[in-house]
């Protein structure tokens, strides 16, 4: 095609033809403008899709993670701080000489149960979010709205978790001096560390931690619920997205 195209030049300068030849260069130049064009046109179009193609990759995969982290923070949070926060809360009215115990076992347990999960621990899947960060993928996510709404997600879920992790009671710590855990019995209390137990959960001392581990129950919940809360929209934002 070049060939054609100079055999054409070289003889409207031979024949003397200078403006049919200045209007062919002129013509010359605009058709390689336009191929340039057009070449850098379809480069931008399939650079893209290709950017398109990899952003509902991380999109799928963020939706898997912040479902797994849905069902996790039901199951290993939600659900049990609110088994914690009865137990405690029946332990308080024991104190206070408003709950009459029928089952010493199962109450001395429920107390037990008071202290679990004291020491907070989010199972926050960040590993699609942590690859976006560090390979500088987040810009391919083309909507600025939904970009900041995960930037949000995990911004939040951090600074909870890093807050959560500076609240310990001590509740705990005063249980298991109180009675032998056997971890193939956990249930089991001998008769003489039932009535140590009962003598001093009704302590002052005991009541202050009941306290402070009822506060850090109800901090860990109230975190908890935000998280959900974040978790839900952040999932219609992306479903969304992907439909589109």
């Amino acid at each position: 095609m070049l060939k054609f195209f100079r055999k054409i030049r070289q003889q409207l300068i031979t024949n003397g033809r200078a403006k049919k030849y200045f209007l062919y260069a002129i013509g010359e130049i605009i058709l390689v403008v336009v191929g340039i064009l057009i070449a850098l046109q379809i480069n931008n179009w399939n650079e893209n899709r290709k950017d398109r193609i990899l952003e509902k990759e991380y999109l799928n995969r963020i939706l898997v993670d912040i479902k797994s982290d849905q069902e996790l923070l039901k199951v290993y949070t939600i659900d049990r701080y609110a088994r914690k926060v009865e137990c405690l809360e029946k332990t308080k009215a024991y104190y206070q000489g408003d709950y009459i115990i029928t089952d010493t076992i199962q109450f001395l347990n429920d107390v037990g149960y008071g202290g679990v999960y004291g020491f907070v621990d989010w199972f926050l899947n960040k590993n699609t979010y942590n690859e976006l960060i560090s390979t500088g993928n987040l810009r391919k996510i083309e909507s600025d709205s939904l970009r900041t709404a995960i930037t949000t997600y995990y911004e939040i879920s951090n600074a909870l978790q890093n807050s959560a992790k500076n609240y310990i009671s001590g509740y705990i710590k005063f249980i298991n001096s109180l009675k032998v855990f056997d971890i193939n019995n956990p249930e089991s209390i001998s008769e003489f560390d039932q009535k140590f137990m009962l003598k001093h959960i009704k302590s002052e001392e005991f009541y202050r931690l009941t306290n402070l581990e009822l506060t850090l129950a109800h901090r860990v919940t109230k975190f908890a619920d935000r998280i959900k809360k974040q978790s839900e929209e952040l999932v219609i934002m992306v479903d969304d997205e992907l439909k589109d």
